[in-house]
């Protein structure tokens, strides 16, 4: 009897057990139905714990939107007959390749001549500003490149290279171009869409998807490693962007560590991240503010400079692009050498690669 009774249990959890499974599985199904029901209507997928992304987005009149996201994906049209469409949260960056509007045109114009200037103070704030333009400054950028033999840094090469990485350049200047957290691409063009925001206050803001310049997705962590080197990112010659954008929320942890020179081989006038404490007989001892040699940080174009050396955790950091340099002066010629930086910062933008 003991045998029999523990067959009948037996079977009965197993039953129990496909029952289970089988509801679960038309569960599923009813949740891929729903699913597929709502986006076919143009709708998120009903979920009552729908995850918050924040967006930043930034407009053709140079107005910038902060908020949660309302739409969840995103779609582009790769070829005729060929869509993508992207959820919001894979989602890096988004630049619209569309035409200038008005305004922008005359903030290009403008840049143009004003990055060419051999005042590293007004050239630099002009790289940025067409930096946050993005794609429609590419012509006007390449029609202005004239091949001089020149050997000194010129700001306009490193321009495009913040606009347009190398992998992801192509003849068809009109394709947008969004930047994916698995490290992938997008060229094609945008399936236009109005943004709806939802501000800290609650109100929702509704953005035109024809004022759309450029959007963003906060990312929780960003981590970074790249070389700062002697030669190119030194105070005269211009700041590395690190192709993240911070916000009063966001935090910093930065490391760093190597040897750079700034006058080839007297090793007396060569520093790690620090700086040089016992400058060489003669020389002043701190170069604007800071140790030659040391590493700078800094927002924005013009934001204040702070030091940062081999390791600092830094918080209210303000708005704006974060940039690194090299302290030296306008004798930058003889520099060679690098520092290897780490970057943790957490609730920022994604904008681009370091350049």
């Amino acid at each position: 009897m003991q045998v029999v009774r523990r067959y009948v249990l037996t079977f009965a959890a197993v039953v129990f057990a496909l029952l289970a499974n089988k509801t679960h599985a038309v569960q599923e199904s009813i949740h891929r139905v729903t699913a597929l029901t709502s986006v076919s209507t143009g709708l998120p997928p009903i979920n009552a714990a729908q995850e918050k992304i924040k967006a930043w987005v930034r407009t053709r009149d140079g107005h910038d939107h902060e908020g949660s996201l309302t739409n969840q994906s995103f779609s582009f049209l790769l070829k005729p007959g060929e869509s993508q469409t992207v959820s919001a949260r894979q989602i890096l960056s988004f630049c619209s390749a569309d035409p200038a509007s008005e305004a922008e045109a005359a903030r290009i114009a403008d840049g143009i001549k004003r990055i060419v200037n051999p005042d590293v103070k007004i050239a630099e704030p002009a790289s940025v500003d067409l930096t946050e333009i993005g794609l429609p400054v590419l012509s006007s950028l390449l029609k202005d490149i004239q091949d001089t033999d020149a050997h000194e840094p010129d700001f306009r090469y490193r321009l495009f290279g913040r606009i347009i990485p190398g992998y992801a350049d192509g003849a068809d200047r009109s394709l947008d171009f969004v930047r994916l957290l698995d490290g992938e691409f997008i060229r094609g063009k945008w399936v236009p869409t109005d943004i709806e925001l939802i501000a800290e206050d609650d109100q929702r803001v509704v953005i035109p998807a024809s004022s759309v310049r450029r959007i963003a997705i906060e990312q929780p962590v960003i981590h970074r490693t790249f070389e700062l080197q002697a030669l190119d990112h030194s105070l005269y010659v211009g700041w590395l962007d690190t192709g993240i954008a911070v916000r009063p929320s966001s935090s910093l942890i930065a490391e760093a560590q190597g040897f750079a020179r700034l006058s080839f081989d007297e090793d007396g006038w060569a520093a790690d991240p620090e700086g040089i404490y016992d400058p060489l007989p003669g020389k002043r001892r701190l170069q604007e503010g800071f140790r030659w040699g040391a590493i700078l940080g800094r927002v924005g174009p013009s934001g204040e400079r702070w030091f940062a050396g081999k390791q600092i955790e830094k918080s209210d950091l303000g708005s704006g692009r974060l940039f690194f340099v090299i302290n030296d002066n306008e004798h930058w010629q003889n520099n060679i050498g690098s520092y290897r930086m780490r970057l943790e910062v957490k609730n920022a933008y994604d904008l681009g690669d370091p350049r």
